[in-house]
């Protein structure tokens, strides 16, 4: 299994990382994704992909809910030297749920990450909440400003079932983090978007250290739990856990240029 998003950067993890990933390969998750929210985490996320190299993807990026204080210039220096050790710019996007930075100052920066992304040819992972249509205006003026661009597109990251998200992902061949979300009881409108969207535009996710799946809800996520949305997401589809493994990675090591 491949988790394309743990923040294994966090403090959550600094005192067991070496028995969190020992563990999780015991339970089959070989892969993992680590994004940058600013300039710290983003080293960081280089850092740890030296020590594991084996197990370990960078991305690096500002998240929205940092984009006060977080230069862009700064992730674009990480980039000048380290860009062909990074997989992707990210995790970028708009909270207006949060609301932790001004509204024009997110925009900005998703704006710079765009051009990072386009100068680097990278996918992006994108963060959303509450901010469909600002994103999506935003993601086009992209596509407009980007005939040159080959990265192969992005991931909504942590993706909600948003009736928009997914019409516009689908259209331009997105893929869609899905997480331990898919466990919650009264999220119905997410399962019944993942069996719209089907497995060849889904990768599987974890946040950790949050959004921690069922049966393990309120305790510390880590990718050991990804089985349980390997379980969901097979359920939901009515296949085989074995085929949501296979391609769910096949389509994380493709949008990460690993194949």
């Amino acid at each position: 299994m491949f988790d394309t998003h743990c923040h294994f950067n966090l403090d959550e993890f600094k005192s067991e990382l070496d028995s969190v990933i020992e563990r999780s390969i015991k339970l089959g998750v070989d892969r993992f994704l680590v994004p940058g929210i600013d300039k710290s985490t983003s080293e960081n996320s280089l850092a740890l992909e030296t020590l594991y190299s084996d197990q370990i993807y960078s991305a690096v990026g500002i998240h929205p809910g940092y984009s006060s204080q977080a230069d862009p210039d700064e992730i674009e220096e990480l980039l000048k030297t380290e860009h062909t050790r990074v997989s992707a710019i990210g995790e970028i996007g708009l909270d207006y749920f949060r609301d932790y930075s001004p509204r024009t100052k997110q925009l900005a920066t998703l704006k710079s990450m765009f051009s990072l992304a386009i100068q680097y040819q990278l996918p992006i992972i994108l963060h959303n909440r509450k901010a469909d249509d600002d994103l999506i205006k935003k993601l086009d003026a992209w596509y407009v400003s980007s005939a040159e661009y080959n990265g192969q597109g992005g991931i909504f990251h942590a993706f909600d079932g948003s009736e928009k998200i997914l019409c516009w992902g689908m259209d331009h061949h997105f893929l869609f983090g899905i997480g331990g979300m898919v466990t919650y009881k009264k999220n119905d409108v997410l399962r019944e978007k993942i069996r719209r969207i089907g497995l060849e535009h889904l990768v599987l996710e974890t946040d950790s250290p949050y959004l921690t799946p069922v049966p393990q809800r309120g305790k510390r996520n880590s990718p050991e739990n990804l089985h349980y949305v390997v379980d969901a997401i097979a359920d939901i589809l009515a296949i085989d856990k074995d085929i949501v493994i296979k391609k769910t990675h096949e389509n994380a090591m493709r949008i990460f240029g690993l194949l």
